[in-house]
């Protein structure tokens, strides 16, 4: 048990000795973790806005229409079932963005991402009603039975654009 505790007292003494020990010496050579996170940070968003400004690859979201959440790029259709109120034509801005990426990085919102950061704009191309869905309803042995056909209203949407703006962490124009 002495052995023990004389060895402990010998760690005591080289780690916080008077002349200032191993660990002191060794916290005075790094940086503070709050200053490493800040500088972290700006490098990732320059990184970041530098693969924005090349535009190497294809851009994707994540949006939330109608209750529903849609993983959408350029070209892609939606069919959004349920009524809704624009008409065949319409070009409409998908406003409620929660995730924007690329192959290379991803802009996640918290629950949504920055209002002008991200745009993605759509077309309304067809509206209609869905194929016939057969609800059949039947108790045995009690004679009873019910058809009853049910067809939904739909909307088909193609995704003209997902574009990520040109800076990440930039002022809003408006703002000076």
């Amino acid at each position: 048990m002495s052995l023990i505790r004389t060895g402990l007292q010998r760690l005591a003494t080289v780690f916080s000795g008077s002349n200032g020990g191993i660990l002191s010496r060794f916290l005075t050579n790094v940086v503070p973790a709050q200053q490493q996170s800040i500088n972290t940070q700006k490098e990732v968003i320059e990184t970041c806005n530098r693969m924005i400004a090349q535009k190497p690859s294809r851009n994707f979201a994540i949006i939330h229409l109608l209750g529903k959440q849609w993983r959408v790029s350029d070209g892609d259709l939606l069919v959004v079932e349920g009524y809704w109120p624009p008409n065949i034509g319409d070009q409409i801005k998908l406003e409620k963005v929660l995730l924007a990426a690329t192959k290379d990085f991803s802009l996640i919102g918290r629950p949504l991402v920055q209002p002008d950061l991200v745009t993605v704009t759509a077309t309304v191309i067809s509206k209609g009603l869905s194929h016939t869905r057969v609800h059949f309803k039947k108790k045995r042995r009690k004679q009873f039975m019910r058809i009853n056909f049910q067809r939904a209203q739909q909307t088909m949407l193609r995704i003209n654009s997902v574009e990520i703006a040109d800076k990440i962490n930039a002022r809003p124009k408006n703002e000076q």
